[in-house]
């Protein structure tokens, strides 16, 4: 009989009060930070941790919730990105709400027969297929010259004016517009996914992620519900892709490599799995991390690194965990 591990991944908390008090500050303060920060430079880097946040808390919906590992994720950023630059580039240079459903729906379609292929594994096998899928992808961005620009990558892609219900509010060309938007639809791909999190489907990924062979002894069709997770995953990497190509006006393959791929990995385990807001925190501490050490040597990932890895072995559950650890050093 198979043991459980003695820490399990944390499973979906509900909000009390307090931590919808908490909440509220949080998003109270992001909303007026660029309006109280003049520095362009500090409202772009929290745009940028915004995006990798909920790149990171995609991955989280794989890893944390269904017990999935994917080593390349990043690569379903790269393809919305890439999708919604080309949309904007070659159909429709102002149609922002039509691309970015252009980059999330293309995404969807690439992300489908993959998924359909990697379900039918699990464990190590599934993540070397996530790695080899996710190289394919960095291949194609880099080889397709007429298409994607090779190592040159997309650029000059235009920047839309943000219009809602007729009524234009701003363009992403602006930083505080493209800051703005980019914080309301993370926080609604944040809510969405809480809330499917916390429904029957959420016990079901959970179940699977408890024990595979259980749940399908009890009647759950665990591909079914693994390839739905997968797409929902790899859905809400393509918004983070539609919201990156906005952001920087550039895409390039370097964003879909390997080595990216692995920093959206330690910005899960940073922060903590199985929490949906603990990627959030992870991926503001790898930037800020990487900008900080960045300006000091060039050598930086060697100092990330050696950061990470301290991390996971004082602090297994990440940064989420040191709540508990708090709460039992008091008892104690």
């Amino acid at each position: 009989m198979e043991q459980r591990p003695s820490e399990p991944v944390q499973g979906p908390q509900k909000f009390t009060g307090g931590k919808i008090l908490a909440l509220a500050i949080v998003i109270l303060c992001l909303a007026v930070f660029p309006f109280v920060v003049q520095n362009r430079f500090y409202v772009s880097l929290i745009n940028q941790m915004l995006i990798y946040g909920l790149l990171a808390m995609s991955l989280d919906v794989l890893l944390g919730y269904t017990g999935l590992l994917s080593f390349m994720h990043n690569a379903y950023l790269g393809a919305g990105a890439y999708l919604m630059g080309l949309f904007l580039l070659r159909v429709a240079p102002s149609s922002l709400w039509l691309a970015l459903l252009v980059g999330v729906l293309g995404t969807l379609i690439l992300a489908l027969p993959v998924g359909w292929v990697q379900v039918r594994t699990g464990g190590l096998a599934f993540a070397l297929l996530t790695l080899a899928f996710g190289m394919m992808f960095f291949t194609v961005a880099w080889k397709w010259y007429s298409v994607t620009g090779g190592d040159d990558g997309l650029m000059g892609v235009p920047h839309p004016d943000i219009s809602i219900f007729g009524i234009v509010v701003g363009n992403t060309g602006n930083p505080v517009a493209m800051y703005l938007l980019t914080l309301a639809v993370v926080l609604l791909c944040f809510f969405l996914t809480w809330r499917i999190i916390h429904s029957p489907f959420g016990a079901v990924l959970e179940a699977i992620r408890e024990n595979e062979a259980r749940a399908s002894f009890v009647g759950i069709n665990v591909r079914k519900f693994k390839l739905l997770g997968w797409l929902l995953a790899c859905g809400l990497a393509g918004v983070s892709g539609g919201l990156f190509i906005l952001w920087r006006g550039y895409i390039g393959p370097t964003t879909m490599s390997a080595f990216a791929g692995a920093g959206v990995l330690m910005m899960v385990l940073l922060g903590g799995m199985g929490t949906l807001w603990g990627p959030f925190v992870g991926a503001g501490i790898f930037i800020l991390m990487q900008d900080y050490i960045s300006t000091m040597t060039e050598h930086w990932e060697l100092f990330v690194g050696l950061v990470v890895i301290l991390l996971v072995l004082f602090l297994p559950r990440g940064f989420v965990g040191l709540g508990d650890y708090v709460t039992r050093f008091r008892k104690e």
